[in-house]
């Protein structure tokens, strides 16, 4: 099934550079096409996303009450879902049926000869930026920082909880270091498709923030009887 998909995937990935000349300019249609097809997918799963992250408070509230009796908990949560009508599943269907294209293009763009050599920015499409190769042509560098930084952004754009991003700080270096084990066009694919990614988050869920800190109730003093006299 994969090999199929990835069958099919050069050849509308050949289809583009006839049309453009580029392999470089093929890779970003292509990764853009696969990305408005799977838009409807993918905006079903940020807006289960959405509604997840609407339902946080109450949810942390919930935690923080039925702390020692967690099977009280699980109800009360899955009973505040149902009450809001949201499925925390819903997000997991649309990310299983795209999973097979986008690994379908990650076998596509590692095939050995696919790019012929092209160079796209100063670097070969099919050339791996390893630090050895860095040395030759530092150009081959921008992909891999690229990579980071779009995966970075990405990160910032979505996770909304502190302690969260905190876990995931080290994920950027890591997808960069990712990078320099493969072919530049594959980091190309990345980088346009993180960044496609972050603009649909924009569109469907909107920018995340830190949750404000709930504000205590102004305080009310009981009012005097008209003509009291002042203590």
């Amino acid at each position: 099934m994969i090999t199929g998909i990835a069958d099919a995937l050069v050849a509308l990935l050949n289809v583009f550079h006839r049309w453009t000349g580029s392999y470089g300019l093929s890779i970003i249609l292509l990764t853009l096409a696969i990305k408005v097809v799977l838009h409807p997918l993918t905006r079903r799963q940020l807006g289960s996303m959405k509604a997840m992250q609407a339902l946080a408070p109450q949810v942390q509230v919930l935690r923080d009450k039925y702390r020692d009796n967690p099977q009280q908990m699980n109800i009360e949560i899955m009973n505040l879902y149902r009450a809001h009508r949201v499925n925390p599943l819903s997000g997991c269907l649309p990310m299983l049926v795209q999973l097979p294209v986008l690994w379908a293009l990650f076998a596509a763009l590692r095939r050995q000869g696919l790019f012929g050599g092209e160079t796209f920015l100063g670097a070969a499409l099919d050339q791996v930026p390893t630090f050895a190769a860095m040395r030759d042509n530092p150009l081959l560098a921008v992909y891999p920082l690229l990579v980071g930084a779009t995966t970075y952004l990405q990160q910032r754009l979505t996770i909304a909880d502190p302690q969260q991003a905190r876990m995931y700080v080290f994920m950027p270096v890591l997808v960069a270091w990712f990078a320099t084990q493969f072919q530049v066009g594959l980091s190309l694919y990345w980088i346009v498709s993180t960044l496609a990614y972050a603009a649909e988050y924009l569109l469907v869920v909107g920018r995340s923030g830190p949750s404000p800190a709930p504000r205590q109730a102004p305080q009310i003093l009981p009012q005097r009887p008209k003509g009291a006299k002042k203590k």
